[in-house]
């Protein structure tokens, strides 16, 4: 059975799942919650989580399809209490607003753990962490609820989970919606995270979505994972599972979907499709500053993609200026620390002027039975190369350690075209003063039916490049299928 179609019987259960988020939930225990009537408003509620935290914990039941408008702040910017206990808000559907006033809930740790359940969450604007939800060093799970059009200027448009103290931050959303949230940033840095920013945290999404949101900063449209505060801490770790994460925005930053710094993510059965920013249209792992010293947080990145899809992605990145940097922008996944991609698709990507347009390769990655087919590097000459992979060692550029070591198993690369070189693979970056090299190893694998402009229809391996090709088929690519002609044992031109 192809990909495609096991992947859309996930996808398929996934959205039943997610339609759940606007369906009321019914629970036991929400019968013995401290109901806050609808005419009670925004002091009823402040007042139930006031008792709530006042007596070690609690529950909340909310009157059905009521909307709560927070207005004023109830401290610093939060239209409610700070949690500092265990609190349930069963939402019955109702929604509590900022009226883009206030941000929604603070929770903090170690003590504060709060779960909302069938609630909406709109309106909150704060400028600095969380619109609808700050989580510092607490927990908090979202159950089939959903959060939109809400705004942080600093990270975490949607949601905020950071650990900023000695307990690690851990959220959960499970069958909901992040949609329409924003992080506009304020040029300084800032703006990460439309969706959801974890910043050094645990976060795990389940038969969630998260789309259409937007960073104005330089890192992830949908969301921001890692480390953007520069301390020592705990490894940021973010989780998907049987989720989307699509159509999302950051025009100057790197990961439209998805942006990790020197963090953990694991995309199971998931997607993240469609999404648009100035380099990993879709995903953007590295961490930081190409791995160059100084600069750069401690540790590297992970991404593991397992039986999911990276798909229809943009990077916008135009041509750089003479001597500023590598014409590098990925339109669907970019990678600087170690990756592993198995079972999965990265398809239909697009680099708008420069190379790389389904996988930017300069850490070290394996792909295994997946597909990287019709991806377009759709510039014009040697700047708009790799349409298919780039792969590609930046260590004699910045001063890092050996990279861009990448290893192809049993998997398709084809139908790719590029406007330069390697319209499948471009392996190093041609450079008239100083070539810049790749290790690249095909084992069991297609690389068929690509074109390329300038040359190297197949696979283009820059001069010092290492390519092992076994068992591979290397067919049908035009003008050729491997250059410098006759270089690459097993590949005939």
């Amino acid at each position: 059975m192809r990909l495609t179609t096991l992947m859309k019987l996930a996808m398929g259960s996934g959205a039943a799942v997610l339609g759940l988020a606007v369906a009321p939930a019914a629970t036991a225990s929400a019968t013995l919650a401290t109901f806050v009537p609808c005419a009670s408003g925004a002091a009823g509620l402040v007042a139930a989580i006031n008792a709530a935290n006042g007596s070690g914990g609690g529950a909340i039941s909310l009157a059905w399809g009521c909307t709560y408008a927070l207005t004023t702040p109830d401290n610093g910017e939060n239209g409610l209490p700070v949690v500092t206990h265990p609190i349930k808000v069963y939402g019955n559907n109702a929604t509590i607003t900022g009226s883009n006033a206030v941000r929604i809930f603070e929770v903090d740790g170690p003590g504060g753990n709060l779960t909302v359940q069938n609630v909406t969450l709109t309106g909150g604007s704060a400028s600095d962490f969380g619109g609808a939800i700050f989580n510092s060093g607490g927990t908090v799970t979202v159950n089939q609820s959903v959060v939109t059009g809400n705004s942080a200027v600093t990270a975490g448009g949607g949601i905020a989970n950071a650990t900023f103290g000695p307990t690690t931050a851990t959220l959960a959303v499970n069958g909901s919606l992040v949609t329409n949230n924003t992080s506009p940033g304020t040029g300084n840095g800032d703006g990460v995270g439309g969706g959801i920013a974890n910043v050094q945290g645990n976060a795990t999404l389940n038969f969630t979505r998260v789309a259409n949101n937007f960073a104005g900063g330089p890192a992830g449209g949908g969301v921001a994972n890692g480390n953007y505060i520069g301390a020592s801490g705990p490894t940021s770790t973010l989780t998907l599972n049987f989720s989307q994460v699509n159509n999302n925005t950051a025009p100057i930053a790197g990961g439209g979907g998805i942006q990790n710094l020197a963090g953990n993510v694991l995309l199971n059965v998931s997607q993240v499709n469609g999404n648009t920013s100035l380099n990993g249209g879709g995903i953007s792992s590295g961490n930081g500053n190409g791995g160059a010293p100084g600069g750069a947080p401690p540790g590297t990145s992970s991404l593991t993609v397992f039986f999911s899809q990276v798909n229809g992605n943009t990077s916008t990145a135009p041509v750089p200026a003479p001597g500023s940097g590598p014409p590098i922008a990925a339109g669907g996944i970019a990678n600087g620390g170690n990756a592993l991609i198995t079972g999965s698709e990265v398809e239909n990507n697009t680099a708008s002027a420069t190379s790389g347009a389904g996988l930017v390769n300069h850490g070290t990655m394996t792909i295994n039975w997946s597909e990287v087919n019709h991806n377009t590097a759709a510039g014009k000459g040697a700047t708009a190369s790799g349409g298919g992979i780039l792969n590609v060692d930046i260590g004699p550029l910045t001063g890092a350690p050996v990279s861009g070591i990448l290893t192809i198993n049993w998997s398709q690369v084809n139908g790719n075209s590029a406007g330069g070189y390697g319209g499948g693979i471009l392996n190093g970056l041609p450079n008239p003063k100083a070539p810049i090299t790749g290790t690249l190893t095909i084992s069991h694998s297609q690389v068929n039916g690509n074109t390329a402009t300038l040359g190297g229809g197949g696979i283009y391996s820059v001069t010092g490049g290492a390519v092992s090709l076994t068992s591979t088929s290397v067919n049908g690519n035009h003008p050729d299928n491997c250059e410098p002609l006759a270089s690459i044992a097993g590949c005939t031109g």
